[in-house]
């Protein structure tokens, strides 16, 4: 008789276990809380996992503002500022398909948390130089794109790693949670961010990240540690990373999430990152504005997190991937029809929404649907998404500028419709995906 996978017993045994949990009693609301939060609630180690994770965004998202209001008080220059602020992009998109590999090749678990403490110290090192009045906006660059090669590395580990924590019909609840914790995140961390900067100065925020950055470490120290499945260590990286995209041309399913994840994150993320552009030029707002509309689009995300966090096997999931462009274009071309600023933040409200259709749900059905000693490279691959942000976003940003922001920004929505018609009629895989 064949011997039963490893993976396989870690998760028969996290599912015996969280059999014996029963939700608290507390009528409808407590089933649904305990419901929403199922895997976090039922699984220890997942809820280290998950909080390492709410603070480790938390720290990125503080740090992304601060940084960004930083480096604009030092040059006053719009360019250089947009610049910093993008540094993360190209190291992402270089190093993704490096942390597939390693998080395949690597124990995952200490992968995690060499780069947590790595973004932690390099917070720390921008605290330092600020003290002691060293700091160039050269420094803050040379950190965002240290910074992007960290994420790069700690994320197809910590998503490849999660089907280890939790039982197979708690990855979508796992997987939304995640989600979850980016939106939470996006709600409070920028404005938390805000204040410390007026309040107590840019080096004490930095201080404050290095801390929760650090912090996010003990909590993943408490997960077990988690070998790769399958030690690859004959083949070369080369090799890993060739094998990565085999695997994703041969699994078809996996391979039309992952088209459509792509193409839809560089017609939909590209007007996020420049909402303050057509928030000046359509509504006239100020940056407190944009603050708001920002905050609508945390919202939007944090709402389709909860949602679906209560989704299972069997609720039609592959279709609710596909909806999630046909909300988000809807969403833009509402905004760009109906020219005010209560009907922006509405529409970044469906903006967010439509993110956890496609995120949140369309990693969970890669993971569930993609062998274990695979799922690190092709979470990286995903992870590519990001990294060509500018691909969209500089192509979007010439049209607002030279044709106006509502053309620019319908024409975005057109195409976005059309391509979710096109997923829905061309991708019948995706369409049935329970």
């Amino acid at each position: 008789m064949a011997a039963q996978d490893p993976t396989d017993q870690r998760i028969e045994a996290t599912e015996i276990n969280r059999s014996v949990v029963r939700a608290p009693r507390f009528g409808i609301v407590g089933r649904s809380y305990f419901h929403t939060f199922e895997a976090v609630i039922t699984n220890r180690h997942f809820r280290m996992m998950w909080f390492g994770m709410v603070l480790s965004m938390g720290g990125f998202q503080m740090q992304m503002v601060a940084r960004g209001i930083l480096v604009y008080e030092m040059t006053d220059d719009a360019l250089i500022t947009g610049l910093v602020g993008l540094g993360f992009a190209p190291s992402l998109l270089v190093v993704s398909l490096y942390g597939g590999v390693l998080g395949d090749r690597l124990e995952r678990r200490m992968l995690i948390q060499v780069s947590q403490a790595a973004n932690g110290a390099l917070a720390g090192v921008v605290a330092v130089l600020m003290f002691t009045g060293n700091l160039a906006w050269g420094h803050l660059f040379a950190v965002s794109v240290a910074q992007g090669a960290m994420f790069a590395l700690q994320m197809p580990a910590r998503q490849a790693a999660i089907p280890s924590l939790v039982g197979k019909d708690q990855l979508p609840n796992a997987f939304a949670l995640n989600a979850m914790a980016m939106s939470m995140m996006t709600l409070i961390a920028p404005a938390l961010a805000g204040v410390l900067y007026e309040e107590i100065g840019p080096e004490n925020v930095y201080v404050v990240v290095c801390v929760v950055m650090l912090t996010a470490v003990i909590f993943t120290s408490v997960v077990p540690k988690m070998p790769p499945p399958v030690a690859e260590l004959k083949q070369s990286v080369l090799e890993n990373i060739i094998g990565g995209f085999k695997y994703i041309g041969a699994n078809k399913l996996v391979l039309n999430l992952m088209i459509y994840s792509v193409i839809v994150a560089l017609l939909s993320m590209p007007f996020r990152m420049l909402v303050q552009v057509y928030a000046k030029d359509i509504y006239g707002s100020e940056p407190s504005g944009v603050g708001v509309l920002l905050t609508a689009l945390g919202l939007g995300g944090l709402i389709g997190s909860i949602s679906i966090a209560n989704l299972r096997k069997g609720n039609r999931r592959g279709l609710l991937v596909l909806a999630g462009a046909i909300v988000a274009s809807v969403s833009m071309g509402f905004m760009v029809a109906v020219p005010v600023y209560a009907a922006g933040a509405l529409g970044m409200v469906g903006m967010g929404l439509a993110e956890q259709a496609r995120w949140a749900l369309g990693q969970s059905l890669m993971m569930e649907n993609t062998s274990d000693e695979y799922r690190a490279r092709v979470m990286s691959v995903l992870m590519m998404s990001f990294g060509m942000l500018p691909l969209g976003m500089l192509p979007l940003g010439y049209a607002m500028k030279e044709f106006g922001a509502r053309e620019a920004v319908g024409v975005s929505a057109a195409l976005l419709l059309l391509v979710a018609l096109v997923s829905f009629i061309a991708m019948p895989r995706l369409r049935r995906a329970q």
